[in-house]
This record gives C-alpha cells, structure tokens and sequence, in this order.
C-alpha cells in the first residue's frame, strides 16, 4: 500500500489503495495558507536540490497530477476536494514559473 503513495493510481476495484492514496492527497484540498505550509515543508525535505532543479522537478510532479482526469481516486474525495486541490495546484504551479522569469 505504501508504494501507491509514490504515484497515487490505484488499480480499479482496490478500494484501499483508493482510500490511501486520497488521504495522502488531501493535504492539496487544503485552505490556502495551510497548502503553502506545505509546499513550503516540501521545498525543505529537498533543500540540498539547487532551485532551479527543484522548480523543474515540482512542475513536473503537480502538471502531472492535473493532467489526470481526477486527482483522487474516490467518489467522496472528488466531491470533497477535487476543485481544491486543482485550484492550490494551478495557483503553485503559476507561483513557480513566475519564479523562473524572475
């Protein structure tokens, strides 16, 4: 189950793996100053990366996540957090590519 948390798609019909992966997501359903919290908690862990190489890697990794058809993988966390997390997503993704035209 652990290993889902790395890509966060779940087979269809394993409604645990489902669960998990939403929990672990829900984090960027979360108000605005509580989302910053921690993707500024996600700069840290990777705090020996250089910036540039550390924007790279984040736009990778969010773009990819709002290129699914849905972020989570229940019909409860697209209800309850799906606009959310699209939303703190794009506003960080804005946030760091205004940060490479700086």
């Amino acid at each position: 189950l652990i290993a889902l948390t790395d890509h966060h798609q779940p087979d269809a019909g394993d409604a645990v793996g489902a669960v998990l992966c939403d929990a672990d997501l829900a984090i960027l359903a979360a108000p605005r100053q509580r989302y910053d919290e921690y993707a500024s908690a996600v700069r840290q862990e990777f705090s020996l990366v250089p910036d540039d190489a550390f924007r790279l890697g984040r736009l990778t990794i969010i773009r990819a996540m709002l290129s699914r058809d849905t972020v989570f993988s229940t019909d409860t966390g697209r209800r309850r957090w799906e606009s959310d997390a699209r939303n703190n997503i794009e506003r960080e993704i804005r946030d760091l590519t205004d940060m490479t035209h700086e």
